[in-house]
């Protein structure tokens, strides 16, 4: 592209974003969505102040999800029947792949594999394996 030429970015809207999270939950191996039933995705433009404070975040395009909750392998030791939650942001997502040159909806299925490996008490190696088999091809 041109030094004067404008990009033109289509972007998805919180609905859409919905959409690719749940699509992208069902090519996780099934013995991962076994485990997901008290569990809630929540998308929004960007992370309230208060959490990127308390994340020591300045710029609110820097977290594109998070997860809150208890991790599977603590669940035993509580009595918490809340559900966890994976927020995923919107506006820092798109601006990210657009950076990038990435698919939102690949970006999306990456960021929350990655929430989701939190969910779980993931090593980074379990998190890997997890993006490996999870199938998701993105169709143009």
């Amino acid at each position: 592209m041109a030094k004067n030429e404008i990009a033109i970015v289509r972007m998805p809207a919180v609905a859409e974003i919905y959409d690719f999270a749940y699509e992208s939950l069902q090519h996780l191996p099934k013995s991962f969505r076994t485990h997901l039933k008290n569990f809630v995705i929540e998308v929004k433009n960007f992370a309230e102040k208060d959490i990127l404070e308390e994340l020591a975040m300045k710029d609110r395009y820097d977290l594109l999800g998070l997860y809150r909750g208890i991790p599977v392998p603590l669940k035993k030791k509580t009595r918490n029947k809340q559900p966890d939650i994976i927020y995923l942001y919107r506006c820092p997502l798109i601006r990210h792949a657009v950076e990038n040159q990435e698919d939102v909806k690949s970006l999306v299925h990456h960021v929350l594999i990655n929430e989701i490996g939190h969910h779980f008490g993931c090593t980074a190696y379990e998190m890997a394996w997890m993006h490996q088999h999870s199938k998701f091809v993105t169709q143009d």
